[in-house]
């Protein structure tokens, strides 16, 4: 009896590590198609903005039918958020390197540089996010966004909590974190966009620029217009 009981377990055992590999082999494929069908639409996006995205379009260039992309997308704003949460986990990725215990002021000079480094390996990243956030009407934000948000909007609530930055009457960190995310999205555009020698000089006194802004915030601006 004692054989026939082991028997069926170890006949079970094989049964689940079985199914356990298709489940994988499934999901792996699962995961693979998904990976084509985002890199296409990376194309579509960046070619033609988030506007201008179309299903029929992504399912041309990933080689599928129209009808297959619902099988692992319900629409293009679903794309759209899953091409943005890659890029801003990529980002993030770099955004971990700063180390947490730097003071608030040197924090967010340090997340700004690796800002400007990430965009400068990952021009395509970076657009997708920008893209993401001027869609025509608002997304809901993704997991990767909040943590984005909360880590550069973070360092500037700590900042204040701790006395280091000043706030003008009326405004909160918020303003000041969208001020510094604005700063270094122009500087990497910047980069992008204009003739070498120029780009070589401003980006020799990036840090300087970054520092002048965060120091800044250490002052009564609230007279400033």
């Amino acid at each position: 009896m004692r054989d026939h009981d082991d028997h069926e377990e170890r006949h079970a055992e094989r049964h689940a590590r079985r199914r356990e590999r298709h489940l994988s082999r499934r999901e792996r494929r699962h995961g693979d198609t998904r990976d084509e069908i985002l890199l296409a639409a990376r194309e579509v996006l960046l070619e033609r903005g988030a506007a201008d995205l179309s299903l029929r379009e992504i399912a041309r260039r990933a080689e599928f039918s129209p009808g297959a992309l619902y099988r692992y997308f319900d629409n293009k704003d679903d794309v759209i958020k899953a091409l943005a949460d890659k890029a801003m986990g990529a980002l993030l990725a770099e955004f971990d390197r700063v180390p947490a215990g730097l003071p608030p002021d040197e924090r967010a000079l340090e997340l700004g540089m690796a800002y400007l480094e990430f965009a400068r390996g990952n021009p395509a990243d970076v657009a997708v996010i920008a893209l993401h956030e001027s869609t025509p009407h608002a997304l809901p934000l993704t997991g990767e966004h909040r943590t984005l948000e909360e880590v550069v909007v973070g360092v500037f609530r700590d900042g204040v909590a701790g006395g280091v930055f000043t706030l003008a009457d009326g405004e909160d960190p918020d303003f000041m974190a969208y001020g510094a995310w604005a700063l270094v999205q122009g500087l990497a555009q910047f980069e992008q966009q204009q003739r070498p020698e120029i780009v070589d000089r401003v980006r020799s006194k990036q840090r300087l620029l970054l520092r002048v802004y965060i120091n800044g915030l250490k002052t009564d601006w609230s007279s400033g217009s």
